[in-house]
């Protein structure tokens, strides 16, 4: 879909009814550096690719039905990446030490994830990792922000 763009720098979907999984291809493309997708009706899991734009800055997929767990990053990857929204999906897991070391290293400002709440969804260490953790409620398969701390 989106493997000819070389030259997009802001991606914008929000609010959409965009339904189906994450497109893989949009983080191909080596000058995205704001990738907006909350709030649609995404599905399957976040592919590995999206640690791929080297100056991605913002990453927000929140408020979608994303499964599964948080991939991993490599050294050197995501080293601009300030915003890391994921709260709001049914991701579950650890989040990876491979991004909480962006936190720790000062690169990444804001992570955003479901992890409130007993049972957490995903563990993820606050305030140290994760600096907002929600709790959502997925019963009847919507997803409804119920407080953060």
């Amino acid at each position: 879909m989106f493997e000819n763009y070389q030259q997009l720098d802001f991606f914008d979907i929000s609010n959409s009814d965009l339904a189906g999984p994450i497109p893989r291809t949009i983080f191909s493309i080596p000058t995205l550096r704001l990738a907006y997708m909350s709030n649609c009706s995404l599905t399957g899991t976040i592919p590995s690719e999206y640690a791929n734009p080297p100056d991605l800055r913002d990453l927000y997929l929140d408020g979608n039905a994303i499964q599964g767990t948080v991939p991993s990053i490599e050294p050197g990857q995501l080293e601009k990446l300030s915003e890391l929204l994921l709260n709001d999906n049914s991701i579950t897991g650890t989040m990876p030490d491979s991004i909480c070391n962006l936190r720790s290293e000062f690169i990444l400002d804001d992570l955003w994830s479901d992890c409130g709440g007993d049972p957490q969804e995903i563990e993820c260490d606050f305030p140290v990792c994760c600096n907002r953790c929600f709790e959502s409620n997925s019963s009847a398969g919507s997803r409804k922000k119920k407080r953060y701390i």
